[in-house]
This record gives C-alpha cells, sequence and structure tokens, in this order.
C-alpha cells in the first residue's frame, strides 16, 4: 500500500512538472507574440503594411481635455498619421465631464467608426462601455487604462517619474546640499497620476534618503487650481525647494505661486511632467528654477495611437500596454529631439525619439 501511495504521488508529481512546463511555454508564446506585435506597431508605415491587411476607413478619438496642448499635439499626430493612411479621423472632447464623455462614445458608435481611440475622465465608470464598444470594433486607450480596452498607449508614469526624482536628487546634492523639501502637486483621481507622483517621490528620495515630502496636493491636473493649492502650502511652509508637478500646467502653476509669495527663485527647482507644449521648452531655456520635466513626446504618441488601432482593426494582439518613450528633458537634450521654428513652435524629431531605450521600473509592492 505504501509502496502504492509512493508511486501515486510520484506521477502526479511528474504530471505538475509537465504542466507547469507546459503552461510555461504557453506564456513565453504568448509574451513573444505580443513583443512581435509590439514591434509591428513602433513600424507599421503605409509602404510596408503586413500582407493582408486593410486599413479603417474610420477612426474617432474621445479626449478628455482638448483645451490641454498635451491632446491638441497628441491629436494633431494623429489627424496627420490617419491622412497619410488615407483614414478619416475625428474627435470629440468631453471636457472634463464623464456623461459628455461616455455619450461621445455612443454617439462615435451610432456612426458606425471601425476603431476608437480613448481618454478617460472617470477610468472605472467609463469601463462598461468600453467594454460593450470592444465586442466588435477596436479600442484602444491612451493615457491611463480603462478595463476593456484593447491595449493602452502611453509612457510608464512611475518610471518617468523615477526618472525625474532621481535627477532631482542629483540636483539637489550639488546646489541645495542635499537638503530636499517637496511640494507634491498631484492628481489621485487618475492612476497616471497618482503613478507619477510615486515614483517622482521613490526617485527622489533613493538619492537623498532624508529628503522629506512636505505636503502633497491635488492640482486637478489644471494649472488655475495648481495655483490656489500651492499658494496655501507654500505659505504654510515657505522653505519648500523642489516643486513637483504630475504635468506641466502644475507645475508652472506652482512656480506661479512661489514667485507670487516673494520667495527666492534661485533657491528653488521646478520639475514638470509631460514637456509637450511651448510653455516647458521656453521654460527650460530661460535659466530658471524650471530644470527638467519628464518628457512624454505627444507626437510620437499620437503616432503610436493609429497604428495600434490600425493593428486591432486587423485582429492583432498587442501587449496590454504598448509603452511609449519618456526621458528627463532639459536644456541639455532638448534640442536632440525638437527643433524650434521661427514662430516659436517646436518640431519633433519623430527618429530620434523612436530611438530612446525603454526603461520600465516596477514600482514597489503595496506591502514592502
Amino acid at each position: 500500500m505504501i509502496s502504492r501511495k509512493r508511486l501515486l504521488i510520484t506521477v502526479l508529481l511528474a504530471l505538475s512538472v509537465v504542466l507547469l512546463g507546459a503552461l510555461a511555454v504557453t506564456a513565453q508564446d504568448e509574451m513573444s507574440a505580443e513583443a512581435e506585435v509590439d514591434a509591428l506597431i513602433r513600424a507599421l508605415n503605409i509602404d510596408e503594411m503586413p500582407e493582408g491587411w486593410t486599413l479603417p476607413e474610420s477612426i474617432g478619438h474621445v479626449t478628455n481635455y482638448l483645451v490641454h496642448e498635451w491632446y491638441q499635439n497628441e491629436t494633431k499626430a494623429e489627424a496627420a498619421t490617419a491622412e497619410a493612411y488615407g483614414i478619416e479621423f475625428s474627435i470629440n472632447d468631453a471636457n472634463l465631464d464623464l456623461q459628455t464623455s461616455l455619450a461621445a462614445v455612443d454617439d462615435y458608435v451610432a456612426q458606425d467608426v471601425d476603431a476608437l481611440v480613448f481618454t478617460a475622465v472617470d477610468e472605472v465608470a467609463s469601463s462598461p462601455a468600453i467594454r460593450r464598444v470592444a465586442r466588435d470594433r477596436a479600442v484602444v486607450c491612451e493615457g491611463s487604462p480603462v478595463v476593456g480596452c484593447h491595449t493602452l498607449v502611453a509612457i510608464s508614469d512611475y518610471s518617468a517619474g523615477y526618472g525625474v526624482g532621481v535627477w532631482a536628487g542629483n540636483y539637489v546634492l550639488e546646489n541645495f546640499d542635499g537638503e530636499a523639501r517637496a511640494l507634491d502637486i498631484g492628481l489621485p483621481a487618475l492612476t497616471a497620476g497618482v503613478a507619477r507622483s510615486n515614483g517622482f517621490v521613490d526617485g527622489l528620495l533613493s538619492v537623498v534618503p532624508d529628503g522629506e515630502i512636505v505636503q502633497r496636493v491635488d492640482g486637478g491636473g489644471s494649472k488655475d487650481v495648481a495655483v490656489q493649492v500651492s499658494s496655501d502650502a507654500l505659505t504654510a511652509n515657505p522653505d519648500i525647494n523642489i516643486i513637483f508637478g504630475i504635468n506641466d500646467d502644475s507645475a508652472l502653476g506652482g512656480l506661479q505661486s512661489y514667485i507670487a509669495a516673494g520667495l527666492d527663485t534661485d533657491k528653488l527647482l521646478v520639475v514638470g511632467f509631460g514637456c509637450e507644449g511651448v510653455a516647458c521648452k521656453n521654460a527650460l531655456q530661460e535659466g530658471g528654477p524650471y530644470k527638467v520635466s519628464a518628457a512624454m513626446f505627444p507626437e510620437y504618441q499620437g503616432l503610436l495611437l493609429i497604428n495600434a488601432a490600425v493593428a486591432v482593426f486587423n485582429g492583432a494582439e498587442p501587449p496590454p500596454q504598448i509603452f511609449a518613450p519618456s526621458l528627463p528633458m532639459t536644456l541639455d537634450n532638448l534640442f536632440d529631439y525638437y527643433t524650434q521654428e521661427e514662430d516659436g513652435t517646436y518640431t519633433a524629431h519623430l527618429d530620434a525619439i523612436a530611438d530612446i531605450e525603454l526603461l520600465i521600473i516596477e514600482p514597489p509592492m503595496e506591502d514592502e
């Protein structure tokens, strides 16, 4: 009886090893297939379409806040890419209103667009509508994840935040005797905003572990709100010497409050996020406290969004996220990626942006 039990246990263990091996091979195959689709999306162009693929006739983008310069530049790139493919492209803006956003999704369904790009006002509340739409058409999320999208095109927000946090830490060591007293102007309503703030804090403290996050405020992603909440924070904590904003409007709003408070800008470092527009790039050239921003390159993300929509339309199965490149943008590397035109605008160097190495840093587990 004992030998039979031992035999049974041995057989079960052997079967378990075989099963685990098969699952590992399957997972590896799936990862390899996703990596191939990821590479295809990055390289896709009208002259080298995969055999058998067709182009969607129409793509619509439901944006959440088209007033923001990020979305203006990103959708401009989407429109240019779609035009090159001969695809009809349109925009429906929610202006930060959830019901308007969901109505815009329904409107595109009624128009029978072939593919939808979606930027959420509220990630959780948008999911039921997105899951429904994604049953019979391509849906690509932009910026932040929504359950139901076939893939997400976005930077690694935590990694980008960590990168500028490390940069800020080194700056503090060289210029502020290693003393860091930071104000975090965040956006806790969106997971992307939380990841950016957490990444920045972890990156900063990895260099200056005795640094202090003096206050974390909700700037709503808006310059006007950032001015108000940072003004209150600076009144209570005038010794703050680092202002971090989860987008450039937040960082610039914090800087405006600092100047209005009559504080010494020589004792301040401003760290932005996005560098999507003219204001950030001009600020980097002014030589003031705005020294670095986590560049997100909306011009390149717009291209990726259209390419991802085309791929999903043709049945490709991309990874859960198509990671867009990011790096700490400073005056030293600004013109590696942009040319400033005579009218003051900036033209992106797409090939240089595409060559940026993707450095993905995993955030620590919650229980660590």
